[in-house]
């Protein structure tokens, strides 16, 4: 990755990128991704669920799942590019220490915004009794780490920075791969409630994908994505196939009507959210 000047963004064997070529890039993630991913369930979920109940087996088998994702970028990168896939993340030294500063700056955020009151009709239930929670904990956040590490890779490391090096738009280079990103985010299981889950994804990528413009490295867009998504499913998340680590479940469905009632505030969150990660980095 590198600076905000598109000029200068990473340099690819097909320089200027060939639109053909990314197209073809994604193509062959989406085949490798979908091979790999079911090889992954046929040999994972008879252990998992012989050594944890059920949701809890899930949720790790669902989040563990996106290593087949890392894989496939991986083999795309090689095969078609001729690079390893830690080319589009950035220097590793620079990467860390930006992560590490916008997790400082972050987190004071993410601790405000926990302390905004929800309505009676959100009041948490406990889902995991606090011993067996923190037993899991480590297992969780790693997966949520192999989770994000493959959604920005792909989304920020790979599409955004072929496209940065191919246009000059930031509209383009930054909010193609945030819409994809978005719209990949669709749940039919949200029922009315789908779209929005959607402009709050794309909201998201497009707020990661500034940060990644910015630094120059993937590190901010992994600090933010992390922080974000550790809380989502390791403290407080729905009762889905997700929700099997989180410490707490709110009482309610994704499809819930209720659900309209927050999407202001999780809007607003994320933009509060990106402007820290803005100041973290001076920029």
């Amino acid at each position: 990755m590198s600076p905000d000047d598109p000029t200068s963004a990473p340099r690819w064997q097909d320089d200027p990128p060939a639109l053909w070529r990314t197209g073809a890039g994604l193509c062959l993630f989406a085949v490798l991704y979908s091979v790999l991913i079911g090889l992954w369930f046929v040999a994972a979920t008879p252990p998992l669920a012989r050594l944890l109940p059920g949701p809890q087996a899930l949720s790790l088998l669902m989040l563990y799942s996106f290593a087949t994702a890392l894989l496939a970028l991986a083999l795309v990168m090689w095969l078609l590019h001729g690079r390893g896939p830690g080319t589009v993340a950035g220097a590793p030294g620079l990467l860390l220490r930006q992560a590490l500063r916008v997790a400082l700056y972050v987190l004071p955020v993410i601790a405000v915004v926990a302390l905004v009151p929800l309505p009676e009709a959100f009041t948490p239930s406990r889902n995991l009794e606090t011993g067996r929670w923190l037993s899991l904990l480590p297992l969780a956040l790693l997966g949520v780490a192999i989770q994000i590490a493959a959604e920005e890779f792909l989304f920020r490391g790979y599409l955004q920075s072929r496209l940065q090096a191919r246009f000059r738009h930031r509209g383009l280079w930054i909010g193609l791969p945030a819409l994809l990103f978005g719209v990949l985010h669709f749940d039919l299981s949200a029922g009315d409630n789908a779209p929005w889950f959607v402009l709050y994804a794309t909201l998201f990528g497009l707020a990661a994908g500034d940060l990644t413009a910015r630094a120059g490295t993937l590190g901010p867009a992994l600090a933010l994505h992390f922080l974000n998504n550790a809380i989502a499913l390791t403290l407080l998340s729905f009762p889905d196939e997700l929700g099997g680590l989180a410490l707490f479940h709110l009482p309610l469905s994704s499809d819930d009507p209720a659900l309209l009632q927050m999407i202001p505030i999780e809007l607003a969150s994320t933009g509060v959210l990106w402007l820290a990660g803005r100041v973290a980095l001076g920029r």
